[in-house]
């Protein structure tokens, strides 16, 4: 875990400032406080009709995500796609800009998930219930060293011996550090609370600093823990991703940002040549024997093999790499 390089404050007093400023007080005469996730995962939806009933255990505050997994069959996951219902997933305390509100829903665009769909980031709509206001999580959030959650799923805890689970939270999900022990990390919240999380499960990045430049090595092996994790349309937590949702989930975790979609990351990073690929690039499928659109990304793991999340009947896996066929070449992120 890297350290914070900054004297932390008394927990005491910053405790204390989130009670000052809970979830959903705005300041007085000021402008509206700024909108957090306050759920583990929020799902994004296309439209406010989009969810059927087997998904409401993902509408819910707190979601259940893995219910909502269970209850879906293959052709569930399967119309997921085919009916358009989800875009992405944003994570707990993700703050998103709000685009318009209707009848308990309110339309975002989700920030650090680039698209030629909107600039300010992907859009989509979420249920009100799943978000918070927060003017105190912010000032935190824009001060305070950042804890970056470096497993697929980790629980976050009401006591420093990590007896009492509370609840638990996507790779990638990143809060506001208040204090730090040999075992454990102090976390603020959305909604107000503090909770610790594992020391081990997460990374310290000092405010002002940019997390450690990873290495292809060190992707690679971020993505395979999320082997044998469900293929989730519109997934970008550890529950279950989709094949971009992966990809730009490991870049995401070590300080990289890309493009949401598979085919806007396709447009970035350097073009790589067959021989010269490397552990961490990006390969690429597109219809019309890889002359049309591209609809998959995978991750080169080296040894001939990759990383991705193929189909809603089959699991993040391992396999050989595919470079002939469909194949649309390999794009590089890393410097």
């Amino acid at each position: 875990m890297l350290r914070s390089l900054r004297p932390m404050a008394s927990t005491l007093a910053l405790g204390l400032a989130l009670t000052l400023l809970p979830a959903g007080t705005a300041e007085a005469a000021g402008p509206p406080s700024p909108v957090f996730v306050d759920v583990a995962v929020a799902t994004v939806w296309t439209s406010p009709t989009s969810p059927r009933p087997v998904d409401r255990p993902a509408l819910t505050n707190p979601s259940d995500v893995p219910a909502w997994l269970a209850a879906m069959s293959t052709a569930d996951k399967l119309d997921l796609t085919g009916s358009d219902r989800t875009q992405t997933q944003a994570l707990y305390g993700q703050r998103v800009e709000i685009l318009s509100r209707r009848d308990g829903w309110t339309e975002v665009a989700v920030p650090g998930q680039p698209t030629p769909k909107n600039p300010a980031g992907y859009p989509g709509w979420i249920p009100d219930a799943q978000l918070s206001e927060s003017a105190g999580f912010a000032a935190l959030s824009a001060d305070r060293p950042t804890a970056v959650v470096g497993r697929a799923l980790t629980w976050l805890h009401d006591d420093v011996a990590l007896t009492r689970r509370a609840t638990e939270v996507s790779a990638n999900t990143r809060l506001p550090v208040l204090d730090e022990r040999d075992d454990a990390v102090l976390v603020a919240t959305p909604s107000g609370g503090v909770r610790w999380v594992d020391a081990d499960a997460v990374t310290v990045v000092a405010d002002g600093e940019s997390a450690p430049s990873p290495t292809g090595a060190e992707l690679v092996a971020s993505a395979r823990g999320f082997l044998g994790r469900p293929y989730l349309w519109g997934g970008r937590a550890g529950y279950g991703l989709d094949c971009s949702g992966l990809t730009g989930t490991v870049f995401g975790m070590h300080g990289i940002t890309i493009p949401r979609d598979a085919s806007a990351q396709a447009a970035g990073g350097r073009a790589v040549a067959k021989d010269r690929l490397e552990p961490g690039d990006l390969l690429f499928y597109a219809r019309k024997g890889g002359k049309g659109a591209v609809h998959h990304v995978a991750m080169y793991a080296g040894g001939g093999q990759m990383v991705e999340a193929f189909d809603a009947a089959t699991p993040v896996r391992v396999t050989a790499a595919r470079l002939d066929g469909e194949y649309a070449g390999a794009r590089r992120y890393l410097p």
